[in-house]
């Protein structure tokens, strides 16, 4: 029977992993489904709205304004609901994906696992998987809602005049075909591209971690050549992208504005031949130009669709990595012999190999493997632990080839303590049990039998001290103690100690020794000796010397022989403690009942009492910036890309299909067929606006995302240089540093929502000198102002919940970079589900902080989408109490739908206040202050 570790293993393996692939079948679920629904009866009730518009304009009366009112609210309530049930269905699958992403990581070969970089394996778990959820709360929602939502637009429309119907899905299928083979091209260099943010990420994470010897070594202009090469290289492909990405974009968004002004002058010309009524123009306007306009937002969101692929690919391919081998035989039972029989070995690269290897330990006896380094020793101990596979029929552990058992199982009866002991960022019994359910009393057992019980009381937490990244520093002998402590804790039944004592001072070495003689007793026991005094302690020698054996049998017959171990012991000084005791003393290793022991007073207190004082003080760094300052600098960076962004965007905003100036020309052309007055010359400047908006989206399409990451890339490598300048700052785990790095999409989207506010408030002014009523213009900055005065009085909410968002991620970020910095002392403790478990605690807590933000976050923009559905209304009202005439009423009912997004991104810019400007100041102080 598989022991009990054994079964937790493979039922950890089997939970996990499973077969759920990288797709859209990871959000199936009853709450996706009510998604669904929710957003067809708001599509649906939105159509509806724009009929009751067109008989509004032809006839107003106050019960036809109560209805419109009452279909257009309820449409919002369902769309709301639906945005607020979304995020917790996307955070939940994000959850899952990082979950699985984490156990391949963790499951790759050892051999494999250590040549990647710890930033590359953090840039798939952390950031590829933000970037997906990101993509599926906005382009994924937006592209669902469109879907959902045209076919009520297109059902209205052809029942206003039956060609639409053939028409717009005819439009809209060849709007696809336009820009459908520049998908693949999209898809195929994005995934380029998102390969040198991978490299970038993991250089900046790797001289992060590396931050004391590049100060030491002055290498800090070697290292930002480095990453300013890989931000240069990002450069050149995210542009290859745009520059497809605004070419589908003009293709989609000519075609359809083609199409929308096409449709309007054939409206315009039933009209005038009395074929049709200003209603139904209106109604068929209305719903056209909206189903256009979900269209091509549509054709809008394929490149950022077809971009996240990018990223998908890359998860995809994480997760398809070979894993390490599952299966196989329970280790047996009772005591361990150790045989290496026959055992041939090389790496496929260099010269080294292991011939013809022959060594047995029996039960209960401990080897000391000796030689040069370079010999063999330690691939020896590699090939016992399965680091690396040996051939089949050449090491076996109780009888049984290593290659028939269970993985898992060989490496929880083999404990394996290495000259050097990694750390994990947790608490002190955490890192002795490396987070398995341990009882506490078991815990203060093995302190206790160590003799630490003294140094424990110490420490300010005692147990709960916490260590590793942002906790306590540990000494090299104290960091041993807790590798020892880790095989006390754990029913090792091998115990390999590659020279544990040699990074101990005498007296912390004598403690140490003395839990090692009660931990080897009983056990079979391999000792890596780069020091000869460490055999005494051993039954048998084995003496290597390039790959091969050359010595091997008892220590005291080998050292009383004549031969090479004999040499070595007389050369090092060593040779009068050659004889072996029938049973050892406690004493440093080598040295039985050496004056160690008792030169020193019989003081054998491990370390020295921890000083206790007040901090030194922080080093000065520059002033922190303001928000608004912030905003400000980011706004000029790569001036040449952003501002005539900007510009462009703003044209789009007045002359598009619903801009400012293209529905003051449909208003005052609808009150001229009313007054049936001639229409053509309105028509004629109207369509030609129509047309100019997608000229300018496509060259703001290609310039405004190359502003963006420069913003980022800027961001990142600011955080660089302070971290690696010879002026140190507070020390701050790498795994921190990056993660806050990574981050920086928050502060360049908040630089982007100033952007649309100003964008938009000059569209209201303009809407209300055009009109020629300030009351017209106040109902379009009502709709954003009270989405910004309801975002305020939420913002303390939106504000904790976003910086605990943040907080939640950099802390995952910092957990994660800890496991895989010790990921070896994980995998051969056997402690791989223990770790991933805790991983996943974290990254809860993670996912329920993303929850609470992203639902906070819903509710608030709910309110710039019911401001949008009243200002709809307050259009037509207007109209009924003889505010102002219809020309006025259609100005306002055809830009107030623009105003949905503008309305939420000036209520963001209070939500998001909070999170950015606690990103900003942790993220300036991290790079040393300033901007």
């Amino acid at each position: 029977m598989p022991s009990r570790a054994l079964r937790r293993h493979a039922g950890w393996r089997r939970k996990i992993s499973g077969d759920s692939p990288v797709d859209w079948r990871r959000l199936r679920c009853a709450a996706a489904a009510i998604v669904c629904v929710a957003l067809f009866l708001s599509a649906t009730g939105r159509a509806i709205g724009f009929v009751i518009a067109g008989l509004l304009a032809e006839n107003a009366t106050a019960a036809t304004v109560a209805l419109l009112a009452s279909v257009v609210l309820s449409a919002v309530v369902m769309k709301v609901f639906a945005h607020v049930i979304w995020a917790g269905v996307v955070d939940r699958a994000e959850g899952r994906l990082r979950a699985d992403l984490l156990d391949a990581a963790l499951a790759q070969p050892l051999s494999k696992l250590s040549e990647q970089a710890v930033g590359e394996v953090l840039d798939r778990v952390d950031d590829d998987t933000h970037e997906v959820g990101t993509l599926l709360r906005g382009p994924a929602f937006w592209a669902l809602h469109i879907v959902l939502g045209v076919g009520p637009l297109w059902v209205v429309a052809g029942f206003v005049w039956w060609p639409s119907a053939i028409l717009l899905p005819v439009t809209a299928v060849a709007a696809w075909l336009s820009i459908r083979r520049i998908l693949p091209l999209i898809a195929e260099r994005k995934v380029a591209e998102e390969a040198a943010w991978s490299a970038h990420a993991a250089a900046v994470e790797e001289a992060v971690a590396a931050r004391d010897d590049i100060r030491t070594s002055l290498g800090q202009a070697h290292v930002i050549r480095t990453v300013a090469a890989l931000s240069a290289d990002i450069h050149r492909k995210f542009s290859s992208v745009l520059k497809l990405e605004a070419l589908a974009t003009l293709r989609s968004g000519v075609l359809l504005s083609t199409v929308l002004a096409a449709i309007t002058v054939a409206g315009i010309y039933l009209v005038t031949q009395e074929r049709a009524s200003v209603a139904q123009l209106v109604t068929l306007f209305t719903a056209t130009s909206m189903f256009v306009a979900q269209v091509d937002r549509l054709m809008q969101q394929l490149p950022d669709l077809q971009r996240g692929l990018g990223a998908v690919f890359r998860l995809r391919a994480m997760l398809a990595v070979e894993p390490e081998p599952s299966g196989g035989d329970a280790v047996p039972a009772g005591d361990l012999d150790v045989h290496f029989r026959d055992l041939d070995f090389s790496y496929g690269t260099g010269t080294f190999a292991l011939r013809n290897v022959n060594i047995t330990i029996p039960a209960g006896q401990t080897c000391a493997l000796v030689g040069r380094t370079g010999s063999g020793k330690s691939t020896v101990v590699s090939l016992l632990v399965r680091s690396v596979e040996p051939n089949p029929g050449t090491v076996f552990l109780g009888g049984a080839d290593v290659r028939d058992l269970n993985l898992h199982d060989l490496r929880s009866t083999i404990g394996v303590v290495n000259q050097r002991t990694e750390i994990l960022a947790g608490s002190l019994a955490e890192n002795i049990t490396l987070f398995a359910d341990v009882p506490r009393e078991q815990v203060a057992a093995v302190i206790d039998q160590l003799g630490l019980t003294d140094w424990v009381a110490e420490l300010d937490d005692g147990l709960d001290t916490l260590l590793g990244p942002g906790g306590l520093t540990l000494s090299a002998g104290e960091e041993q103690l807790v590798a020892f402590a880790r095989l006390l804790v754990r029913d090792v039944r091998v115990v390999v100690l590659d020279e544990a004592t040699a990074r101990m001072d005498p007296l912390t070495e004598s403690r140490v020794v003395r839990a090692a003689d009660r931990l080897l007793a009983g056990r079979t026991g391999i000792l890596v000796a780069h020091r000869l005094s460490t055999t005494a302690r051993a039954h048998q020698i084995a003496v290597l010397d390039h790959g091969r054996v050359v010595e091997h049998g008892r220590r005291d017959e080998l050292a009383c022989a004549g031969g090479t171990f004999h040499a070595l012991l007389r050369a090092s000084g060593d040779l009068p403690a050659a004889r072996m005791p029938d049973r050892p003393e406690a004493g440093v290793v080598g040295c039985p009942g050496s004056k160690a022991q008792t030169s020193h007073g019989g003081d054998t207190r491990v370390g020295t009492r921890r000083r206790m004082t007040r901090p030194p003080p922080q080093p000065r760094i520059k002033p922190l910036p303001g928000l608004t300052r912030a905003v400000w600098d980011a706004l000029n960076v790569a001036r040449r890309w952003c501002w005539p962004a900007i510009a462009f965007f703003a044209i789009v905003t007045v002359l598009g299909g619903d801009g400012v100036v293209t529905a003051w020309l449909w208003g005052h052309l609808v009150q001229r067929l009313d007054q049936q007055q001639g229409p053509w010359s309105l028509a004629s400047a109207m369509a030609a606006g129509i047309l100019i908006g997608p000229l300018c989206l496509s060259i703001a399409v290609f310039c405004y995302p190359r502003w963006w990451i420069e913003v980022l890339l800027r961001t990142r490598l600011s955080v660089l240089v302070g971290q690696t300048n010879q002026r140190r700052l507070p020390a701050t785990p790498p795994g921190e540093v990056v993660a806050r790095a990574l981050d920086s999409d928050r502060y360049a989207q908040y630089a982007d929502r100033w952007v649309d506010f100003g964008i938009g408030l000059t569209a209201s002014v303009l809407a209300a000198v055009l009109a020629g009523s300030w009351l017209a213009g106040a109902v379009l900055v009502a709709v954003m102002l009270s989405s910004t005065l309801a975002c305020a009085l939420g913002r303390s909410v939106a504000g904790r919940s976003a910086a605990a968002a943040s907080a939640a991620r950099a802390q995952f970020g910092r957990a994660v970079v800890s496991a895989l910095d010790s990921v070896r002392t994980v995998k051969l403790a056997a402690a791989t589900p223990d770790v991933y478990r805790h991983l996943q605690v974290v990254d809860q807590g993670r996912v329920g902080a993303a929850i609470r933000e992203h639902r906070v976050q819903a509710l608030l923009k709910s309110v710039s989408l019911l401001m949008v559905q009243l200002g709809f209304v307050a259009a037509w009202a207007g109209l009924l109490m003889g505010w102002w005439p219809l020309a006025t009423a259609l100005l306002l009912a055809t830009t107030v739908h623009s105003f949905e997004y503008l309305g939420q991104v000036s209520g963001e810019i209070v939500t998001q206040a909070p999170g950015t400007r606690a990103w900003l100041h942790a993220t300036s102080r991290l790079a040393g202050g300033g901007s």
